[in-house]
């Protein structure tokens, strides 16, 4: 499975596979659930790259250190 970038990107799916997705993580820590998911699902599906335009606003809320610790403990205790 090709995948640009966990956290961005356009993905489509037909309503079949997403009538199976139950992502229970929150936060960031969905985008990488959803890979974990669509790896076991093994469906069709295509990316469409997006462009990201990070602003000084964007770029100041940005996601701290711990918060990175939190979703991964998240992923790997669930």
């Amino acid at each position: 499975m090709n995948l640009t970038d966990a956290h961005n990107g356009l993905r489509a799916f037909n309503r079949d596979v997403v009538a199976h997705l139950h992502l229970t993580q929150n936060r960031m820590a969905h985008a990488s659930e959803l890979i974990q998911v669509l790896v076991a699902l093994k469906p069709r599906w295509t990316e469409h790259p997006v462009e990201i335009i990070y602003t000084d606003y964007s770029k100041a809320k940005g996601q701290s250190l711990l918060n990175s610790v939190n979703i991964l403990a998240d992923l790997l205790f669930r």
